[in-house]
């Protein structure tokens, strides 16, 4: 039923009819129906790009910033340590998946004084998302407290 012919009825034929036949409802499920669509393209696009995520080699940001965990795994008060936010160096052989992670950080000593370190990180990565510790082969961690 269109609007129009709605408006043109009378109380009585209106509560009469059946609310399928409201020219609101139908509108609102339309509408409802166009939603739901939308939404579900959107959801597949994103986890479309989550997949693409997984698939790519790590660049140096994400290398230095999974090195991060695995020095925080070697300190005695990890909660303490200051790491800088992009100062660092990395080098990376595409050939043999290898990384090589060096920066610096600031942690708490025996004596309870914030003293700098410097440290480097060897790893492999052997697939899959790089923010996972299981996607990547711990070689060596030196920590150099100065």
């Amino acid at each position: 039923m269109r609007y129009s012919e709605w408006r043109n009825l009378t109380p009585e034929e209106k509560k009469n009819t059946s609310w399928k036949k409201h020219p609101h409802i139908r509108t609102a499920t339309i509408f409802s129906i166009l939603f739901a669509i939308v939404f579900a393209v959107f959801l597949l696009r994103v986890f479309q790009n989550r997949r693409i995520h997984v698939n790519r080699k790590p660049n140096d940001k994400e290398a230095f910033a999974i090195a991060k965990e695995f020095v925080k795994q070697k300190l005695k008060q990890p909660s303490t340590s200051v790491f800088p936010k992009n100062d660092f160096t990395s080098t990376i052989d595409t050939a043999t998946n290898s990384y090589q992670v060096r920066s610096t950080l600031k942690t708490l000593n025996d004596d309870g004084k914030m003293v700098r370190s410097e440290w480097k990180v060897n790893l492999i990565y052997t697939g899959g998302d790089w923010a996972d510790k299981k996607s990547w082969q711990l070689k060596d961690v030196t920590i150099a407290h100065n």
